[in-house]
C-alpha cells in the first residue's frame, strides 16, 4: 500500500493493514507527491505477484470472479490485460454514464474504450511496457497511454459479462479538473505511438500497408485508426483509411463505427442505412454492437442536417435503456444517496 503524501489519515490505515496482514501488505510512502501515474508505477515495481489489479481508493469494486479471469489469462498468454465496464455514480446515485466497451484494434491508439478500474494486468507485460509513463500536458491519461502501448503488440481482453466497478464522480476529482487543462493529450500520445515504427506508419498513411501478419496486425490496424484520427480534417483521406481497415479486417467494429460516421459525406440517407446494415451483417449481432452502430447512424443523419424521425428516436431510446440498464449487481452495491463510501476492513 502506497501513501503519496496524503494529508488525511491514510498512513494510519495503511499501518493498521500492515500489522494485521504482514505477509500481504507492505507499507510504502513517498516524501513528495508523485501523482497517480508515478505512484502506481512505484507500487507495481514493488509487487511480487504475476498480476496487478488497478483500483482507485474512492470507488467500489463489484463482486466478480477474479479467479476465473486469472485462469483465463493463464491459459491465454497473448492477453496482457482484462477489463470490464464501470458504472458512474455520485452522491445522488447513478449518473447514467457507463465507461468501457467492446475492444477494437482500429480504435486502440486513439480514445480506446478501455477501462483501467479493476483491470487485471499481467505484471511482466506491465514492466515490459514501462509501467504508467506520464503524458505531456496532462496530469492524467497515463493509464490510457499504457493501454495504447500494450495494444501495440499484445491482445487485451474485454469482459462483457460482468461490470467490475462503481466509479465515484465529483466536481473536485483530478480527472475532471485536469481534463479541462489538458492540451490535446491524445494527439501527443498518438505521435509517441508513431515513433514505435515510423516507416510502417508512413506506409499506412500512404494507403499502402504491408500484408497483415500475426506479428504486425496490432500496429497496422492501430496505425490506420490513428492516421484517420490525426488526419480527420482531410475527409477523403480519412474515409480511405477506414475503407482500407475494413478491407483487411472486416470484423473490426471500430472501423465500422467510423465507416458509418463518414457515410454522411455522401449526403444520401439510403447510403447511411446501407452502410449500417452492412456493419450489422459483418459484426456479432449483439445488443452492445447494435447500440453502437445505431448511435453512429443517428450521428451521421444529424451531420447531414437531418433530425431522426420519432420512430428512430424511440428505437434508439429503447435500445439505449436496455443496454445501459444497470444489472442487479450494480444496484445491490450502489450506496444510498448521501452515503459515503468507506474502506472495507
Amino acid at each position: 500500500m502506497f501513501n503519496d503524501c496524503s494529508p488525511d489519515d491514510s498512513q494510519s490505515i495503511i499501518d493498521e493493514y500492515a500489522q494485521r496482514y504482514p505477509d500481504i501488505v507492505r507499507p510504502m510512502r513517498s516524501e513528495k507527491n508523485l501523482g497517480v501515474g508515478r505512484a502506481r508505477t512505484e507500487m507495481c515495481k514493488q509487487a511480487r505477484g504475476r498480476y496487478i489489479l488497478s483500483f482507485d481508493q474512492d470507488d467500489i469494486m463489484l463482486p466478480f470472479d477474479l479467479a476465473s479471469v486469472i485462469a483465463m489469462m493463464d491459459a491465454h498468454p497473448n492477453y496482457s490485460a482484462s477489463y470490464a465496464r464501470k458504472f458512474l455514480f455520485n452522491d445522488n446515485g447513478l449518473t447514467g454514464e457507463v465507461h468501457g466497451g467492446e475492444y477494437s484494434e482500429f480504435n486502440a491508439f486513439f480514445t480506446p474504450k478501455i477501462n483501467i478500474n479493476a483491470m487485471v494486468i499481467r505484471a511482466e507485460a506491465l514492466a515490459a511496457h514501462n509501467y504508467f509513463e506520464p503524458v505531456a500536458n496532462s496530469g492524467i491519461n497515463d493509464d490510457v497511454y499504457l493501454m495504447m502501448r500494450l495494444a501495440a503488440d499484445t491482445d487485451i481482453h474485454y469482459d462483457a459479462d460482468t461490470p467490475r466497478t462503481l466509479y465515484r464522480v465529483h466536481d473536485k476529482q483530478n480527472s475532471r479538473l485536469l481534463d479541462a487543462a489538458a492540451q490535446e493529450p491524445f494527439r501527443w500520445m498518438g505521435e509517441q505511438m508513431i515513433k514505435l515504427n515510423p516507416e510502417l506508419y508512413q506506409s499506412v498513411l500512404n494507403l499502402n500497408p504491408p500484408p497483415l501478419t500475426p506479428e504486425n496486425r496490432h500496429l497496422v490496424l492501430g496505425y490506420l485508426g490513428l492516421a484517420m484520427f490525426l488526419e480527420q480534417s482531410n475527409k477523403v483521406l480519412a474515409t480511405r483509411l477506414v475503407e482500407k481497415a475494413l478491407q483487411i479486417a472486416p470484423d473490426d467494429l471500430g472501423a465500422w463505427e467510423h465507416k458509418i460516421y463518414f457515410s454522411y459525406l455522401r449526403n444520401d440517407v439510403q447510403f447511411i442505412e446501407d452502410v449500417y446494415r452492412s456493419a450489422l451483417g459483418c459484426l456479432p449481432y449483439t445488443l452492445p454492437v447494435r447500440c453502437m452502430m445505431f448511435n453512429m447512424k443517428l450521428v451521421a443523419l444529424r451531420n447531414m442536417g437531418l433530425e431522426p424521425s420519432q420512430d428512430l428516436q424511440r428505437e434508439w431510446s429503447n435500445m439505449y435503456h436496455e443496454y445501459w440498464k444497470p444489472p442487479k449487481i450494480v444496484l445491490d452495491n450502489l450506496p444510498k444517496p448521501g452515503q459515503k463510501t468507506q474502506p472495507q476492513k
